[in-house]
């Protein structure tokens, strides 16, 4: 490689392109941990993505993988951790659900004002799911001028400039939709009913293994505010109107009577899971005290809900 890399050939970046692959996959299947990884950090040769070598080798040495590793390295060298470094926009087995930060945000917005049109199309494929799983924050906001002016016209560009319209009344600062939701005596409700409370909304599944598993620690998360007068938990049920005496058993056996529990009730105007794009469960919400917004993206009930409810009520 120090041989190789002097020179810009063809053949020397394909060499950059093996190290960097290959790095990756060993600093990937040792979580970072290995003393070495440092010493290999300062010998990966600097790679641009865009060059027409590195777009070749890519094509055909998974180009999705590539670019992670690629990312991830130069994370790393700036001497970030691997936890923060390492891919967190798609869905992997390997490695626990985090948040997404200013590594991801930076790919995405580097790959999609670039022109590499494979990229583009690997990652707005991503970003279907990212609309999924984390609706449309200000980060995902400001790749729209990028994807409208660098990327090419196709009906995969156009489903993901129809999903910035779906998501946009989602968004922070938007009144909250008012759909209509029911409790266990048949009372009526919308968020709209709250107003002048936070309202911390955990959205389930009698069905969902993971919901019932998460749903202690919701409860947990409730009483730590139990004085707190200007707060309220509520959980939301998805189940169908058919279900309705299984959801009303599972309160029960799930110790949730503490919580004001509520079920979607569609109606002709109103539908919950439509109206906030619930694709799957739980889900947690957060509304400020003037029905806005504060996000219908949030995270599970734990530390990181906490210091965000607090920081609401101050």
């Amino acid at each position: 490689m120090k041989e190789t890399g002097k020179r810009n050939t063809p053949s020397a970046i394909q060499n950059k392109c093996f190290m960097l692959i290959q790095s990756g996959r060993y600093i990937i299947q040792n979580k970072g941990e290995k003393a070495d990884i440092k010493f290999l950090l300062r010998e990966i040769p600097p790679i641009k993505l865009n060059n027409p070598t590195v777009t070749a080798f890519i094509q055909e040495n998974n180009p999705g993988q590539f670019t992670d590793y690629y990312y991830m390295i130069q994370a790393l060298k700036k001497g970030e951790s691997f936890d923060e470094a390492r891919d967190g926009i798609s869905f992997s087995t390997q490695f626990p659900v985090r948040p997404l930060n200013h590594n991801d945000y930076t790919k995405l917005k580097e790959i999609l004002s670039g022109n590499n049109t494979l990229l583009h199309q690997i990652y707005l494929k991503k970003l279907k799911f990212l609309f999924q799983n984390n609706g449309c924050p200000k980060e995902i906001a400001d790749l729209r001028p990028s994807i409208e002016s660098h990327v090419v016209d196709s009906p995969l560009k156009q489903e993901i400039l129809s999903l910035y319209e779906q998501y946009a009344p989602l968004r922070e600062g938007m009144p909250a939709p008012l759909s209509s939701l029911q409790d266990a005596n048949g009372i009526l409700y919308t968020f709209n009913d709250f107003k002048g409370k936070v309202i911390v909304a955990d959205i389930w599944a009698t069905w969902c293994c993971s919901c019932i598993e998460k749903m202690p620690k919701f409860i947990q998360l409730q009483n730590e505010f139990r004085n707190q007068k200007d707060i309220l938990f509520i959980s939301i049920s998805i189940d169908q109107k058919n279900a309705r005496n299984k959801w009303l058993k599972a309160l029960e056996e799930n110790k949730m009577t503490g919580l004001l529990n509520l079920i979607s009730y569609p109606t002709e105007n109103s539908h919950f899971e439509t109206d906030y794009h619930v694709i799957g469960v739980p889900r947690y919400f957060i509304i400020d005290k003037e029905g806005k917004i504060v996000t219908v993206f949030a995270p599970g009930p734990g530390k990181e809900m906490k210091e965000l409810i607090q920081n609401i009520l101050k």
